[in-house]
């Protein structure tokens, strides 16, 4: 967990000034399901894409302060649109909201990795609790 709070706060030193985190681009193929409620429920400012691809062409013109990417399993095109959000986030930070054995699977491999883990079924505030610790490792630095 370490390592990964460290990824973390190398990603946010590079997002700039501000400490509030509260554009969030959300890549998630379900518009209605219980990741998109919690999100829009916490009050951000929330640009949901059902594709990576669709994502590239949000991203430049309205640049997010985090990205969450809903993955359902470890498949190729799924590591695939992993490995794409990657490259397009150029060091905003990436929450990877999946279920616990896809967590497992991608701890194995690390050119899989994004900045942080958020394991589905949410828990109550969850995703609030993961952008308050995002936040607070961003101001410190």
């Amino acid at each position: 967990m370490q390592a990964i709070n460290l990824e973390i706060k190398r990603k946010i030193a590079q997002k700039g000034p501000s400490c509030d985190i509260k554009q969030i681009l959300l890549i998630d193929d379900k518009k209605d399901n219980i990741l998109s409620a919690a999100v829009d429920g916490d009050g951000y400012d929330v640009i949901q894409c059902d594709s990576v691809r669709k994502a590239w062409c949000l991203v430049y013109p309205r640049r997010p302060h985090l990205i969450i990417l809903h993955l359902d399993s470890c498949k190729s095109a799924a590591l695939a649109d992993l490995q794409e959000c990657l490259a397009l986030a150029e060091g905003v930070p990436i929450i990877l909201a999946a279920s616990a054995s896809v967590h497992e699977t991608l701890m194995k491999n690390p050119r899989h990795r994004p900045s942080a883990f958020l394991t589905l079924p949410l828990a109550q505030g969850a995703i609030r609790k993961m952008v308050s610790d995002l936040q607070a490792l961003h101001c410190e630095g």
